[in-house]
């Protein structure tokens, strides 16, 4: 009898093999706004204090100088630099997401992938190649250990975003099958991530789940690439990352289709930059006041009903800071009542202290209905009543978060993101420079183009 594939075989093969001519327009337009939107919110993260450090620590590693610092100028080498970019991607979550994780697999999968690509020399396709592999990895072993993984206290973009960090740095490296297989089974040994800091309050923690599996990653494939051997079980085996990190997995979710059907197609893009759990209520609550002249002073009180995913990780009636108002229901259905849609700005200690905010978010109460808990993570079910003062009461329901799949922004929003928060820091010739290069990267035959508009020349 044939002894079957391990996992990590299957999937080394599809890394290995994956060419962009598989790929349909559909995946290759979406990777593009993927792109930007990564290295949009990369830039966003380059000016909050705890990036200071995290580039300070890279500083001091005094490594070959192999990739480029989105937005600094400087170089690190190639598993540092992943680090660096994907911390700075990660600490606002303003980046991707993939509802059925929940993962935000776009920060940690991109930085692994141009870090790998930019030491190997290697070409624009070659990059684009390797960051949908990563996405394609990551995406599929969250959905094989999905719910339960997360609700076990995992942080799936620490995890799972280590596969997928492996297989982008192992395609962008050259790896064949069984070297890329090495990559994952090495990977797997090395996946972590907790979720305290969604109860002790802080966002650096969750940031720096992402940026050590992007690093892990990228050292995971260079090791592999030394000829370095892994288990090739550590996905399903008896001691593997399944059965130990929360007892449960659908394999099927990875196996099936993989490399005809793309599921980075169930990627979302983030419109605020909180919690994505917020973003459905938000959605609802903007329409709402559209729609009906809402005036917050006229707000008596705010319902959310929803999952015990949602209630688990984002009621939070006391805000004292940023990261409380990052996932806090209560100040991001406030706001929007009272402000309108969230930006970064309504993040910050000014903000979230308004006394017209404050106020509005004592009324806002969250409550969990069980019967909705079994659509989860397939819907995002959230039920929202908005009490007047005049007595009338306004009702909406939300199902999927606006920029998924259901609910796609549009291009001009995409780009409107990207200008936000990239002008700031490379400056608007570099930025247009930098959507030149997203563009070209197809048929470009080296990263030049690419690394000199995400250096940033302030112009």
């Amino acid at each position: 009898m044939t002894e079957r594939m391990s996992l990590t075989a299957h999937l080394g093969s599809f890394v290995a093999g994956l060419t962009w001519n598989q790929v349909g327009a559909p995946v290759r337009a979406k990777l593009r706004h993927h792109l930007l939107d990564c290295f949009g919110v990369m830039c966003a993260g380059l000016g909050a204090p705890e990036s200071a450090l995290i580039r300070s620590y890279a500083r001091r590693r005094h490594g070959a100088p192999e990739s480029v610092i989105v937005g600094c100028g400087a170089r690190a080498a190639a598993c540092d630099a992943a680090l660096v970019n994907a911390f700075h991607g990660r600490i606002h979550t303003f980046d991707d997401t993939v509802e059925n994780g929940p993962l935000h697999p776009g920060t940690c999968v991109v930085s692994a992938a141009l870090a790998a690509a930019e030491s190997a020399q290697a070409s624009g396709r070659r990059l684009l190649e390797s960051v949908l592999a990563g996405y394609e990895v990551a995406i599929r072993v969250c959905a094989a250990v999905s719910p339960q993984h997360y609700a076990a206290g995992f942080h799936t973009t620490g995890t799972c975003n280590t596969f997928g960090a492996a297989a982008a740095a192992a395609h962008a490296f050259g790896l064949d099958a069984a070297r890329s297989a090495a990559a994952l089974a090495l990977a797997g040994s090395a996946a972590a991530g907790l979720r305290q800091y969604q109860l002790d309050g802080g966002m650096s923690d969750s940031a720096l789940n992402g940026a050590r599996a992007a690093r892990a990653g990228v050292d995971a494939a260079q090791l592999a690439a030394a000829g370095l051997n892994g288990p090739q079980g550590i996905l399903e085996g008896r001691f593997g990352f399944a059965n130990m990190m929360g007892g449960h997995a659908d394999w099927g979710a990875v196996e099936n289709g993989l490399g005809r059907a793309f599921r980075f197609l169930d990627t979302s893009l983030k419109p605020y930059p909180t919690c994505r759990f917020t973003h459905g209520p938000i959605a609802a609550l903007l329409a709402l006041k559209r729609d009906h002249r809402v005036d917050a002073g006229q707000v008596e009180g705010i319902e959310i009903t929803t999952f015990r995913q949602s209630i688990e990780v984002s009621d939070h009636p006391v805000v004292r800071s940023r990261s409380d108002a990052i996932l806090s229901h209560q100040h991001a259905a406030a706001w929007a009542l009272a402000r309108g849609a969230p930006t970064l700005s309504a993040l910050e200690e000014t903000a979230y202290r308004a006394d017209d905010v404050a106020a509005l978010r004592a009324r806002v109460t969250v409550t969990h209905d069980p019967a909705l808990d079994a659509q989860y993570p397939a819907r995002w079910p959230h039920r929202i009543v908005v009490r007047l003062t005049s007595g009338r009461s306004l009702n909406a329901e939300t199902m999927f978060p606006p920029g998924g799949p259901d609910a796609p922004l549009d291009e001009s929003v995409v780009i409107s993101k990207l200008h936000e928060l990239a002008h700031p820091v490379l400056g608007p010739r570099a930025t247009g420079e930098l959507m030149e290069a997203v563009d070209n990267l197809d048929c470009a035959d080296n990263l030049q183009q690419l690394s000199g508009a995400l250096a940033g020349t302030g112009g």
